[in-house]
């Protein structure tokens, strides 16, 4: 049976895959994947709720291939998709958290240069780094334009100010969860989102879906939170990508995914202390927390079923 992506484009061998293709790739590997029908579906997504970001998304989408290969990543590592994950995260948090335009020609120069920058700490990382890399590239250039706004007069912090609710709206919470998954505010968007991964990958399609009822629910649980930001999807949607990366990363196990996109959700508040934004980092870091979990139970807890002695019987 064919795949939905291969009805719509056809298939290529590996190492003939078209650079347009390797974009929509890369596109979707914004959920881990690498499909693209996906990266389509994810860049309408991101259009229909901000042209401006689905604009730097697709800057960013073309500018990471050709990076990765300035940096001589192997043709089989490119044709994934996998460069495109960080450079279009930060291209799409950037109208996020900071004022953009079309005319704003110091905030295209800070895509341009985020990106690059992305691109080399990516490469970094891939060797240094002991755990997976997942989105750190991003975060750190995220927080670091964050520290810096206050020097740099053309980087101005978005007002993220919304009307307060006192009412919890479950299904509206649940849609923008997975919407801001792309940093997409929109109910369409995360329609879009959650269709776009289950076409790729039903099983990590339905993690999403779980990940968003259980990060709501773990939001509602702590009612001190301001329902209004459970409403917009952002104590969501960690919870989504927590739900995917640990099933991915950690041995494809449902149990340990419901556990990350727990944690992941549980943490997000923690981070935000801080002094910069959450973003993405509750996922990553509870994904490498259950990657260690892992290597300590490994290492030090793999006992053997002893056999049973019969008294036990």
């Amino acid at each position: 049976m064919k795949a939905p992506v291969d009805y719509i484009f056809p298939p290529v061998t590996a190492g003939s895959v078209p650079y347009w293709r390797l974009v929509l790739r890369g596109f979707s590997q914004l959920c881990f994947q690498s499909n693209e029908l996906t990266g389509l579906i994810f860049f309408v997504a991101i259009l229909i709720a901000s042209p401006i970001s689905a604009a730097y998304f697709l800057v960013a989408g073309l500018m990471a291939p050709v990076g990765r290969m300035l940096l001589g990543e192997p043709r089989s590592v490119l044709e994934t998709g996998m460069p495109g994950l960080n450079p279009c995260v930060l291209a799409i948090a950037l109208p996020s958290f900071f004022e953009t335009g079309w005319t704003n020609v110091g905030m295209w120069g800070v895509l341009i240069v985020g990106v690059a920058v992305v691109v080399v700490l990516v490469q970094l990382c891939l060797r240094y780094l002991p755990l997976p890399t997942l989105v750190l590239p991003f975060l750190l250039v995220l927080w670091t334009i964050y520290l810096i706004e206050p020097h740099v007069d053309f980087i101005q912090r978005a007002d993220l100010v919304a009307a307060h609710s006192r009412e919890l709206h479950i299904l509206q919470a649940l849609l923008l969860s997975l919407g801001q998954a792309l940093f997409s505010p929109h109910i369409l968007s995360g329609v879009l989102f959650a269709c776009g991964v289950l076409l790729s990958n039903w099983r990590h399609g339905l993690l999403a879906i779980f990940g968003a009822i259980i990060a709501t629910a773990v939001a509602y649980y702590y009612r001190e939170i301001d329902p209004t930001s459970i409403d917009s999807g952002l104590y969501g949607f960690n919870g989504v990508y927590a739900a995917i990366a640990v099933f991915i990363f950690c041995g494809g196990k449902l149990r340990l995914s419901i556990l990350g996109a727990l944690v992941a959700t549980a943490m997000m508040p923690a981070i935000s202390d801080l002094g910069v934004p959450a973003s993405s980092s509750p996922f990553v870091f509870t994904t490498w927390l259950m990657v260690a979990l892992g290597w300590v139970e490994d290492k030090w807890f793999d006992v053997k079923a002893a056999p049973a002695s019969p008294g036990a019987q």
